[in-house]
């Protein structure tokens, strides 16, 4: 079996040669009332294809890669304009050659003839043209769509790869707190860490996940900081059990809660309340973050050059769903608040 290349250039040439068969098919029917000799009009057929077919391939596979795709538009428009006198020139020299062979003398056809059969000639040349450079022009927007799918791709597997070190930096600092105090909650922590992260390598995988599932990793996440806050964290979970059909991009939504812990709870001593919403309208999602806020910042804020939380959800809400999110933050004294809504 030929080589897959092999293969499509046989491919080509073949249906080149099949379309050629037909115009030729349809130019012999459509001239055949005006003829009692159906055999020189198939000869004439087939004598003059050369004065169509030659300018084309001129035209599509030449001037347009050449000078058409690279921009240089007025040199491609000069061209054709030479290409089509050159077609002029070539119909008249081609019927004197046509009775030449057939006659052995030289007749010169009637310039209305001529000028009837130009038009129609240049009418085949141009609708073909047309095709071959509708045909590039819709493998070059298929090309880039793939080159754009792979950049976001690429961009995704990059931003889901921060998320996770980003996670467990911050849960191992936790339990680096729990340690140094000695908590009896320290063995607790690192079991309840361990399912964490084993939903994030064999879970998150997927492009989408059941919202679901989602929720079900804000609750563990929840309850392991609990065991490291205790009684001064007062903490509020809203929410309504999702369809299973309702899916999300995985990790979406823990870093809100992660930023409420680690910019609340975990910037003071002090009692800290955290609010938590998650409700569905139809296939929108409304999804809100509150916590309260110490009088004075002891840790890095996400706008700092060591956040990478909320602004990797932020990047990843506009590759995954542009247009179709909206997402609000209030920075205040004493709170902050992300609400976000997206359509799934």
């Amino acid at each position: 079996m030929p080589p897959n290349g092999t293969f499509g250039c046989m491919k080509r040439a073949l249906l080149h040669l099949a379309l050629w068969i037909a115009y030729a098919a349809v130019e012999f029917v459509a001239n055949a009332p005006h003829y009692s000799d159906k055999e020189e009009l198939l000869r004439q057929t087939l004598f003059f294809l050369p004065v169509i077919a030659g300018p084309f391939y001129f035209v599509a596979y030449v001037l347009v890669p050449r000078l058409l795709w690279r921009e240089r538009k007025t040199a491609f428009w000069a061209a054709c304009a030479a290409v089509f006198l050159g077609v002029m020139l070539l119909r008249m020299k081609w019927a004197d050659w046509y009775w030449y062979l057939v006659e052995g003398e030289m007749f010169h056809m009637p310039l209305s003839k001529i000028s009837k059969n130009l038009f129609r000639d240049y009418a085949v040349i141009g609708f073909a043209v047309s095709l071959k450079v509708i045909r590039d022009w819709y493998k070059k927007d298929r090309l880039a769509a793939a080159l754009q799918v792979e950049k976001r791709d690429a961009e995704l597997q990059f931003l889901r790869a921060q998320i996770h070190p980003h996670f467990l930096f911050n849960t191992l600092n936790n339990l680096y707190g729990l340690a140094l105090q000695q908590s009896p909650n320290t063995p607790d922590s690192i079991l309840r860490l361990s399912g964490l992260l084993d939903f994030i390598l064999y879970e998150c995988n997927a492009e989408q996940i059941p919202l679901e599932k989602e929720i079900k990793l804000i609750r563990d996440y929840i309850e392991l900081e609990r065991l490291r806050f205790g009684a001064r964290l007062h903490l509020e979970f809203d929410h309504e059990n999702p369809p299973v059909s309702i899916q999300i991009a995985p990790l979406l939504l823990l870093p809100f809660v992660e930023n409420a812990f680690k910019h609340g709870a975990g910037a003071t001593n002090e009692p800290v309340s955290i609010r938590i919403s998650l409700h569905l309208r139809e296939r929108r999602l409304f999804f809100q973050v509150e916590n309260s806020k110490p009088g004075k910042q002891t840790t890095v804020r996400e706008n700092g050059s060591k956040g990478i939380g909320l602004r990797n959800v932020e990047k990843r809400l506009e590759l995954l769903y542009p247009g179709r999110y909206n997402l609000e933050k209030i920075d205040g004294d004493d709170l902050f608040l992300a609400a976000l809504s997206i359509e799934l």
